[in-house]
């Protein structure tokens, strides 16, 4: 179940995507033909942010050149507000994809962490197990599945203590890897 967990959840990273509704923002895991990925989204807001404070910028220059000051400043002031406008939309994308994640990491860790420690557990057994006993077996083959195990135990560790999704991310290629090959014995 954890393997078939961590290979979805590697998958889902890339496909979070965002509807608008009247100033609000919902996220989404399935694409459906109303959504776009909300990367998409912060990229066009932060090119016509850019956009607009250049235009801000522009306007300014002709205030202080004292160039026809009354019209300038009332398009002034609508230009600040169409810029706050998208910095506010991306904020609030930003926002709630963080909660999402936040969200999304707290019930993943959940559905993790029983079987985690239970597969630490039985590495643990078979690591002593291993150091414990006289094998007949070559020694490069005992050394290189001592490494294995001391390094997905470690990355069971490091899963276990995760803060945030990346911290998980950072170690499920290798987890899943070693998981396939200590599987094989």
């Amino acid at each position: 179940m954890t393997l078939l967990s961590s290979q979805i959840f590697w998958y889902l990273q890339d496909k979070i995507y965002c509807k608008f509704e009247q100033k609000n923002v919902t996220l989404f895991l399935k694409n459906e033909e109303w959504t776009l990925k909300c990367k998409s989204y912060l990229d066009t807001l932060y090119n016509l942010a850019l956009k607009k404070y250049d235009e801000v910028l522009a306007i300014r220059s002709y205030i202080d050149q004292w160039d026809d000051i009354f019209y300038w400043n009332d398009v002034l002031e609508k230009k600040k507000s169409e810029l706050l406008e998208l910095i506010s939309y991306r904020a609030q994308i930003v926002k709630s994809i963080n909660i999402f994640e936040s969200d999304f990491f707290n019930k993943y860790y959940q559905i993790l962490q029983t079987p985690m420690r239970t597969y630490y557990s039985e590495l643990e057994v078979e690591y002593y197990a291993l150091i414990n006993s006289v094998w007949s077996w070559d020694s490069s083959k005992i050394s290189t599945r001592k490494l294995q195990l001391e390094k997905q135990m470690w990355n069971i560790s490091h899963v276990l203590n995760a803060k945030n999704l990346d911290d998980i991310m950072e170690v499920i290629p290798t987890y899943i890897y070693l998981k396939r090959q200590l599987a094989w014995k």
